[in-house]
């Protein structure tokens, strides 16, 4: 009963969904018939069908708006943001191309250009276009990052620190600049990341990814109490397998509370079924435990998932041994 339910409160929600999408395209559509030759309009309606993953439909809408106004460098920053979704990169850079010959001194577009650049791993011209953007507005934040993510890519840690804290700088709320400076600090296991992934969770308190980060430099200096909250945090926001298996963690290793951890290595397993190292990790607690048949079938499991896994093979070896 409850499963169906459930089923019903979902349906009802999708019908729901789309009623107001229905309604909503029913409204543009009819200022269009009323004032076709009006470009934002039909920017509008193709920020709509970005909003529902329409994405050719919104080009083809930002079309008609450039077919009617070519002088807005805005079309043209979005369509090509529409380009680069479908990983249309090539029509992508001549949109951006055409913006910077309607407006030469657009700092979006080179920036927009450089992030191109930078996919297709072409790191000196995603430098070129960043630091063209700076000379136009020295206080471009995103330039800054786009320049942290290039020098990250290329393995050069002090540069890509530095240019993430001069976006931070030059922008106190760059949620992403602050999780790679985290990320980073963590790497090299200094105190500052902790810092920095409490100002990512200041602007986004739900993150699961910062949150994740949290919990991880927690459980890596013994803050297990915190680590297990935030990892709860998680888990209670969205499925994350990686927060479920380091419940199971922290609960099997520094704990030993082994039948706990059992039940958060299954969790992971139920969000995915190819978890081979929790099927591993859940083997081992069975082991401990003495259930030596569970352990036996746990080792399997990952070995047919992933049959060159050394750690699995030598404790299926073990097992059958004590067996």
């Amino acid at each position: 009963t409850v499963k169906q339910e459930k089923g019903g409160n979902e349906k009802g929600e999708v019908d729901s969904l789309t009623a107001y999408k229905n309604a909503a395209f029913e409204v543009i559509n009819e200022q269009l018939k009323a004032d076709p030759n009006n470009p934002n309009l039909y920017m509008k309606r193709a920020q709509m069908y970005e909003q529902y993953d329409e994405v050719l439909y919104a080009i083809e809408d930002i079309d008609r708006a450039i077919k009617i106004d070519s002088l807005l460098p805005e079309f043209y920053l979005l369509k090509a943001e529409m380009q680069k979704q479908v990983d249309d990169f090539q029509n992508a850079k001549r949109t951006l191309d055409r913006c910077l010959f309607i407006d030469n001194n657009n700092v979006q577009a080179r920036i927009e250009l450089g992030w191109l650049a930078f996919i297709i791993q072409n790191y000196e011209q995603a430098i070129e276009y960043a630091d063209a953007a700076l000379k136009r507005n020295m206080y471009s934040a995103e330039a800054y990052y786009l320049k942290g993510m290039v020098f990250y890519e290329k393995q050069d840690t002090a540069k890509a620190i530095s240019s993430f804290i001069t976006a931070v700088e030059q922008e106190s709320n760059y949620y992403d600049a602050y999780i790679q400076l985290g990320v980073l600090h963590f790497n090299q296991d200094n105190d500052l990341a902790k810092g920095y992934i409490k100002n990512a969770l200041r602007i986004k308190p739900e993150s699961p990814e910062a949150l994740y980060h949290y919990g991880l430099w927690c459980q890596e200096h013994g803050e297990y109490n915190e680590a297990i909250e935030t990892y709860h945090k998680i888990i209670a926001i969205k499925p994350f397998r990686e927060a479920l298996f380091n419940l199971g963690y922290i609960h099997q290793e520094y704990l030993k509370v082994f039948d706990l951890a059992i039940g958060f290595y299954t969790e992971a397993i139920g969000s995915d079924k190819n978890y081979f190292e929790a099927y591993y990790n859940r083997g081992l607690c069975h082991e401990q435990l003495g259930n030596f048949d569970q352990a036996e079938l746990d080792y399997r499991k990952a070995l047919e998932i992933n049959s060159n896994y050394d750690f699995a093979a030598l404790s299926l070896d073990r097992i059958l041994k004590k067996k």
